[in-house]
């Protein structure tokens, strides 16, 4: 019986040790996590933290309009050495982000911040400079007219290939962006507003495949996604 006895403690003191040590990991958890602007935690949740390990991304983005596709490119972009490449119907074209681009490179730049853009925008709250970010609020969604926090980015008159655009980031209590307001020239009116549907995971990259807009009418979804890490 003194063996069991002994065996018994030892087992509750265990026990105790390792719950201590899951509320301690808890507690240190969410610590970090509350140390975290909103911004960072929006973008942490699709995927910030493994971004440096990412080699490549490749996608095709696309766009139908009443059912019908009326677009879409295909890319490669190598994050490491700033390569891109793009195909498309019309053209195809090969430039480095990193380097001076000439009239093609630069008109095929732009179509690509624009998709990814559309691929990654949790990312663009941190990363992106000349910005505005506001404080986070409670808003009925466009969409789902569901309440979720808004957070607002607003870029400066000076900043991009479309200065002074703001976008309105919906996301729900998982930092996961739901819907989003597009407001050219930060007008008051919505210029586009879609869903973020479909969420898959690729390489710890969290990605809504599928958007669709408050009509109905427009789809714009991504096809043939690939993330290749550095270490393979």
């Amino acid at each position: 019986m003194r063996i069991v006895f002994f065996a018994l403690v030892a087992s509750l003191l265990l026990s105790c040790k390792n719950n201590n040590s899951n509320v301690d990991e808890t507690l240190k958890t969410n610590s970090e996590e509350t140390s975290l602007t909103p911004a960072q935690q929006i973008a942490q949740s699709t995927g910030l933290s493994v971004w440096d390990d990412i080699e490549e991304i490749q996608f095709t983005f696309n766009v139908n309009r009443f059912g019908e596709k009326i677009m879409d490119r295909n890319w490669t972009w190598n994050v490491k050495s700033g390569l891109i490449k793009l195909k498309s119907k019309q053209k195809e074209v090969v430039y480095y982000r990193n380097k001076k681009m000439d009239s093609t490179a630069l008109n095929a730049d732009q179509a690509f911040i624009n998709d990814v853009y559309w691929l990654l925008p949790q990312f663009k709250l941190v990363w992106d400079k000349g910005t505005t970010l506001s404080t986070p609020i409670i808003e009925q969604a466009p969409i789902s007219k569901d309440s979720l926090n808004m957070i607002t980015i607003l870029y400066d008159n000076k900043v991009g290939y479309t200065p002074g655009d703001a976008y309105d980031l919906y996301y729900d209590q998982n930092n996961t962006v739901r819907e989003w307001t597009y407001r050219k020239e930060n007008d008051s009116l919505p210029t586009m507003q879609t869903t973020f549907e479909d969420y898959q995971s690729y390489e710890g990259l969290n990605i809504a495949t599928n958007h669709i807009t408050l009509d109905g009418n427009t789809n714009i979804y991504f096809s043939d996604i690939k993330v290749i890490k550095s270490n393979e």
